[in-house]
C-alpha cells in the first residue's frame, strides 16, 4: 500500500516555495511566482511504500547411479511461502524421496495458512500418493 507522505510546489526558476495553491481559480492556470514572475514549477512528491518479500525454494537431486527414469529425480524438496490454490499466502513443505536408505519411496507434504491452520498434512509412501 502506498501513502503520499509529503508534497510541495516550488518555482522552477528561483526556488520560491509556494505555501498554498498556485492555480488561479478563474483561468485554471498557474499564477506567476510572486518573487520572480516565472510560470515554471517543480513539483515534489514523497511516497512511502511497504514491500513484503517471501521466499520459496525448490531442489531436485539425482545420483549418477540412479535406477529411475531419465528426468525423474531421486530426491525433491520444496519449502517456503507461496500462493495457495485459493490465491492466499500459505507455508508449504514438500519432500519426495525415492532413494533414502531409511525411508525409501516416501512422500511428505505439509501446508498451513498464515493463521497456523493446517490445510494439508501427508506422510505416506510415494506409491500410495495420489
Amino acid at each position: 500500500m502506498s501513502d503520499i507522505v509529503d508534497d510541495y510546489v516550488e518555482c522552477g526558476n528561483c526556488g520560491y516555495l509556494f505555501q498554498c495553491d498556485d492555480i488561479d481559480k478563474e483561468s485554471g492556470k498557474h499564477k506567476p511566482c510572486p518573487k520572480c514572475g516565472s510560470l515554471k514549477r517543480n513539483i515534489y512528491v514523497t511516497v512511502k511504500e511497504t514491500l513484503v518479500l517471501h521466499e520459496y525454494i525448490g531442489l531436485k537431486a539425482k545420483k549418477p547411479s540412479s535406477k529411475h527414469k531419465k528426468n525423474r529425480a531421486d530426491y525433491e524438496s520444496e519449502q517456503g511461502v507461496k500462493r495457495g490454490k485459493n490465491g492466499k499466502l500459505v507455508y508449504k513443505r514438500k519432500i519426495v524421496d525415492r532413494e533414502h536408505p531409511d525411508l525409501p519411496d516416501s512422500y511428505v507434504e505439509y501446508v498451513r495458512d498464515k493463521d497456523g491452520n493446517v490445510i494439508v498434512n501427508k506422510n505416506e509412501k510415494l506409491s500410495e500418493h495420489r
